[in-house]
């Protein structure tokens, strides 16, 4: 599975509507557009969990994007 797939799921299960999980592409800025501030931490805090990361709240106002995610998460 990629990572834009697993990041795309851990959306699905913190209540983002499929729908809008769907028409996500990689570069689409997701706060306001895709995530509200609510979802955007449960976002972050999934991810974290996920991938045994920390997401600091520094990076968190620069990750904008998927692909922004992905080069966090493979950078860590």
């Amino acid at each position: 599975m990629s990572v834009i797939n697993e990041l795309k799921g851990l959306m699905l299960n913190i209540g983002v509507e499929e729908r809008v999980v769907n028409d996500v592409g990689p570069d689409q800025v997701l706060a306001k557009h895709v995530l509200d501030s609510i979802d955007y931490t449960a976002f972050i805090l999934a991810i974290e969990e996920r991938y045994g990361i920390k997401v600091t709240d520094r990076y968190a106002l620069k990750l904008r994007t998927l692909n922004d995610f992905i080069n966090y998460i493979n950078a860590c």
